[in-house]
């Protein structure tokens, strides 16, 4: 992989390393740790950004201008980006996609394929960015529920740059959510309807924030598939989760998205008002799902 990213960045000496909006753990992570593969690689870092900022901080929000490129860390698809005019490639585990120049390896987490770059280059991975790292594999792999043998050779290595235990460095992750998030996931929970299909049962809902929350807390109650919309300033958005289907080739086919698997966004751009999202909802499982039944 290292060979490749040299000849991406060839040609660049200014660079800036993007996250998707709302950076998550594992998207800053990745950032952070190609921050000091490109630094080895011998360019200029301006930064890492994260479009609308991050809940776990650490990064500016607005996006610089005046750099040859952009490396776009975590980052399926353009639409999970404010518009950007300039070179971009990225670094990003998603099967599914925007067709863009830039490494992409199926990894249950980002970070993973950060520190197998780092790995290459010979860069030590300082505590801080491990601590980091391993909060980033932990939260994206579903608390180690998609974790391969790779993934926990490569936490093994972070443990032991921090000196810590794993639950100390992810106990923020078990404790009680905040307001805010409790009570979108019971007005979505409050909105959910159900459809009966051949693949089985599907759910769907909408909210104003923490749709993949719910989308998850869904499927973890036995949903097949979960479909949870959002009204943002570009669009609606669409989080699918499921257990066992490939939803990302289903955000793929609505809308520009991608993903995993069995977790993927599709944003359409589209504005409804929030009295029409559950019509929405109702034709897109019709699209989708033609010999889906509603139950009451």
């Amino acid at each position: 992989m290292l060979e490749k990213l040299r000849e991406l960045v060839q040609g660049a000496k200014r660079v800036a390393i993007v996250t998707h909006k709302r950076a998550d753990a594992d998207a800053l992570a990745c950032a952070k740790v190609l921050e000091l593969v490109l630094t080895r690689l011998g360019l200029e870092v301006a930064g890492v950004f994260c479009p609308e900022g991050s809940p776990i901080r650490g990064c500016d929000k607005e996006v610089p201008l005046g750099v040859d490129l952009y490396v776009l860390a975590d980052v399926a698809s353009m639409s999970q980006i404010p518009p950007i005019c300039g070179r971009c490639i990225r670094v990003d585990h998603h099967v599914a996609g925007d067709d863009l120049p830039g490494i992409v390896a199926e990894r249950p987490s980002c970070t993973e394929v950060a520190l197998e770059l780092a790995e290459e280059v010979g860069v030590e991975i300082p505590p801080d960015v491990a601590k980091l790292a391993v909060l980033g594999i932990y939260t994206d792999t579903g608390r180690l529920r998609r974790a391969d043998a790779k993934t926990f050779r490569l936490l093994a290595q972070l443990l032991e740059k921090t000196g810590g235990v794993l639950g100390d460095l992810t106990g923020s992750e078990e404790g009680v959510r905040e307001e805010p998030a409790v009570l979108a996931l019971l007005k979505g929970m409050q909105r959910v309807e159900f459809y009966k299909s051949q693949i089985g049962l599907i759910c769907t809902s909408h909210v104003s924030a923490y749709e993949a929350d719910l989308a998850t807390l869904l499927v973890s109650a036995g949903c097949r598939i979960a479909i949870v919309a959002s009204r943002k300033d570009d669009g609606i958005h669409i989080v699918f989760r499921s257990r066992g289907v490939d939803v990302a080739t289903l955000a793929k086919s609505i809308g520009a998205g991608g993903g995993h698997r069995e977790a993927a966004v599709s944003v359409i751009s589209e504005r409804l008002p929030k009295s029409q999202l559950p019509d929405f909802l109702r034709s897109l499982v019709k699209r989708l799902f033609q010999n889906a039944t509603p139950l009451v």
